[in-house]
């Protein structure tokens, strides 16, 4: 069973509070009026941007328990093994679009700015917690993203916090477009 390495994990928890970090200083000093005001028409809101970033934030232990399910063949996990960059670049990656899934697109789950990032705050520390605490072989567990594939345990660690610098950049999208508006 495959326990992330002391490098790994150092990694993760580095990515982790550096997307934190970079979403919370992009939502810091954010009016009301533009917390709400979609940049263009079609586009998410900053509000909209914060409910989903949030509504992702899903929580590792018990998706690791319940959702990592796949069982790839021996040649599958070398291959999977191998996408650690691509989950790291990719979803980064502004220029490639995708429509988000169903059940974390904005739906108003959030009365106020300050219980989105008040909710967001505490999913993300939990999940920290965990990647510092968890002996889950994250390396043997498998589960489909929507966008990369199978990926393990891992990876999904990775992508929470390039799913978060993602939208933090569109959020510095959104606001540097009101400011030059």
């Amino acid at each position: 069973m495959a326990t992330l390495t002391s490098e790994e994990r150092a990694a993760a928890v580095s990515e982790l509070e550096s997307s934190r970090q970079r979403l919370l200083e992009a939502l810091a000093g954010v009016t009301e009026e533009q917390w709400s005001q979609r940049a263009a028409a079609g586009r998410w809101s900053i509000a909209e941007c914060a409910e989903h970033v949030t509504a992702a934030e899903l929580p590792l232990a018990k998706f690791i328990a319940t959702a990592a399910v796949a069982q790839p063949s021996e040649e599958e996990r070398r291959e999977i093994r191998g996408k650690d960059e691509f989950v790291r670049r990719h979803l980064r990656d502004r220029t490639q679009r995708g429509e988000a899934p169903e059940r974390i697109r904005p739906k108003g789950r959030f009365a106020t700015r300050e219980e989105t990032i008040r909710t967001f705050e505490e999913r993300r520390a939990a999940n920290l917690a965990y990647v510092r605490e968890t002996s889950e072989p994250l390396r043997d567990l498998f589960a489909p993203h929507p966008f990369a594939g199978v990926i393990d345990g891992y990876q999904w660690v990775l992508f929470l916090a390039a799913h978060t610098d993602r939208h933090a950049a569109q959020i510095e999208e959104i606001r540097f477009a009101f400011s030059s508006g």
